[in-house]
């Protein structure tokens, strides 16, 4: 309870934006409890796609990367279901379709993965997996625990968003939100902040390599870590930077019934956020969060862009 406790305060005390250190306060908490062997962090872009912007396999870290998952995996079981996944509720069979990583020629006896719920739709966004090469590891306790820091760490997210929006800055133009990125420019801006943290890192510690002081080997960790950080940092910037397929799959698919309402009536009609709350008889708050869902989910940067996204532009009201 203290472990989980002390992963609250530090979910909730992270800097705005440092995803990297979330999801390290998530693996060292569940560490600290349980037998851990590989822990990774992903997210769902597509019907069959699984962006993984944070693995660690025997407490080393493994760059991000992007898998198609089957039907048959544990990826697609989780997000359909909704529900956490134990090796013990198949004896590891979906597990054995899952995206590979690491040592291939390991086989993990034990295994718990625990959805990422958004928020705000309630929709399954991503995923949180334990594995263990020792069998009959996670108990019970072991997966509250992890669903559990799965709830805190997606929550920690939603407080960055409201923080974000609190003055009501981009609900009447979020095309003016730099958080959102809306091509390879905002891409590499995005980038190079954070290379410059590491230039800066690096300078730093150059300047104490002149008197070889004992500081320099707790330097250098910091300087290992901060290049791991800005790894899985840019992955993620890479991971948030969507493009709309020409002839791919509905670009509703995603979306809940109420969002693609909201959708395809500013797209068909360029209702407001007013006009869409009197139409639909909910508050402006609420259609503020589901148009943020629709611009990020369609990966859209302005309001103007969804009709074409959905294609169609030919159909909205003069």
């Amino acid at each position: 309870m203290e472990r989980l406790r002390g992963a609250d305060i530090r979910l909730r005390t992270a800097e705005r934006g440092r995803h990297a250190t979330r999801y390290a306060i998530c693996r060292t908490t569940i560490s600290a409890l349980t037998r851990v062997d590989s822990f990774y962090i992903g997210f769902y872009r597509d019907e069959d796609t699984l962006f993984i912007p944070y693995i660690y396999d025997h407490d080393e870290f493994i760059s991000p990367d992007i898998g198609v998952f089957s039907k048959q995996g544990v990826s697609y079981w989780v997000r359909a279901s909704k529900r956490p996944y134990r090796y013990q509720d198949d004896n590891g069979a979906r597990l054995a379709n899952a995206i590979p990583f690491g040592d291939e020629t390991e086989v993990s006896h034990d295994a718990v993965v625990v959805p990422l719920f958004d928020t705000g739709s309630g929709d399954v966004a991503g995923l949180m997996s334990i594995q263990s090469l020792e069998p009959d590891v996670y108990d019970d306790q072991v997966v509250r625990a992890l669903d559990w820091l799965a709830r805190a760490l997606m929550h920690s997210f939603a407080r960055d968003a409201a923080e974000r929006d609190q003055l009501d800055l981009y609900s009447i133009y979020p095309e003016l939100n730099s958080a959102d990125l809306r091509n390879e420019l905002d891409l590499i801006g995005e980038v190079n902040v954070r290379l410059d943290r590491l230039h800066n890192a690096i300078r730093a510690l150059a300047d104490k390599a002149t008197s070889q002081s004992p500081a320099m080997v707790e330097d250098t960790g910091r300087l290992q870590l901060l290049c791991e950080e800005l790894q899985i940092e840019i992955g993620d910037l890479v991971g948030r930077l969507q493009r709309k397929a020409p002839d791919g799959p509905d670009p509703k698919a995603g979306l809940t019934s109420r969002e693609a309402e909201i959708a395809e009536l500013i797209a068909r009609e360029g209702l407001s956020n007013a006009e869409l709350a009197d139409r639909l008889h909910i508050s402006q708050k609420t259609v503020k969060t589901h148009v943020g869902n629709v611009l990020r989910k369609l990966g859209v940067a302005q309001r103007s862009a969804i009709a074409w996204t959905l294609g169609m532009a030919d159909q909205q009201d003069d």
